[in-house]
């Protein structure tokens, strides 16, 4: 199974000097020769609306090396595993109207009545349902920068991608969750299920306006949970801006990463400013 879709929710998911916004920023740490650059993603978009400007082209061509969340994502495989709890069933969890509601969806979408449902995904962790959820509601045709970045590298046989994280530590993201607060994640979509659509449109339009504070300033409003923030967006973008800096000491590298993460004052923006670098927006 390849990780595409949970990449959506964490994309959904700037505290900036200039009132100057881009998709597309030039990033320069003190007394460092060489440039880079971080490009804010939105990791799946439809075919009618997908963005992939010809500045940031140019440069996939050009830099040393190309950085993602997830690297050389296009070939990577979910360890099916990882997917599943050994011990009971989180489905044990659910009161009698979260189980309707949840097999209600499955019977729709799934095809599977109640007892299907249960034998089928008794031992599966919630993310994997939440994952199919998000799965059935987001547009038939889809296309990612991420993957396009990486075609582009392959057409002019240069190194593939690098990565800021790995399936696993993702995945570890849910886990640390308390599981209360993934079955809230679960119901939370379902009951949404009607306006995902014009969610998914409204996160589009905001992006290809290249701003990266509306995006923020977007993903702060649907985070209600401040322990989820933290695990999500803060400590990440933290991790994120320890491995940036020696990344570019002595080489060009693009760094392109869910636009979420860009803006705010947590974002990687303002904590590489914070690190001495020089920030500057790329007008695309």
């Amino acid at each position: 199974m390849k990780f595409l879709v949970v990449s959506v929710f964490l994309s959904f998911l700037s505290f900036a000097q200039s009132n100057t916004s881009s998709l597309l920023w030039e990033i320069q740490g003190p007394q460092q020769e060489k440039v880079s650059y971080i490009f804010g993603t939105m990791h799946l978009m439809d075919d009618a609306h997908f963005y992939f400007p010809k500045k940031l082209e140019k440069l996939v061509s050009t830099v040393d090396a190309v950085c993602l969340e997830i690297g050389d994502v296009q070939h990577t495989l979910i360890n099916p595993d990882l997917l599943m709890l050994k011990e009971e069933s989180f489905l044990t969890k659910l009161s009698e109207m979260q189980m309707d509601t949840l097999c209600s969806w499955a019977k729709i979408q799934l095809l599977m009545d109640k007892d299907q449902f249960i034998s089928n995904f008794s031992k599966a962790k919630p993310f994997l349902i939440y994952q199919l959820i998000l799965q059935s509601e987001l547009p038939d045709h889809l296309q990612s920068q991420e993957i396009k970045i990486e075609e582009i590298l392959e057409t002019k046989k240069k190194k593939m991608t690098v990565g800021l994280e790995t399936i696993e530590s993702q995945l570890a993201l849910f886990d640390s969750l308390p599981i209360s607060c993934q079955i809230t994640l679960i119901m939370t979509e379902l009951a949404d299920l009607d306006n995902v659509e014009a969610h998914f449109n409204r996160l589009q339009e905001n992006y290809l306006q290249n701003d990266v504070e509306a995006i923020h300033d977007a993903l702060m409003k649907e985070i209600q949970d401040p322990y989820f923030n933290l695990k999500f967006i803060d400590e990440r973008n933290a991790s994120w801006v320890e491995k940036i800096m020696p990344m570019t000491a002595n080489q060009t590298v693009l760094f392109a990463v869910g636009a979420g993460h860009l803006g705010g004052e947590n974002g990687l923006l303002n904590l590489l400013r914070k690190q001495g670098y020089s920030v500057k927006p790329i007008q695309l």
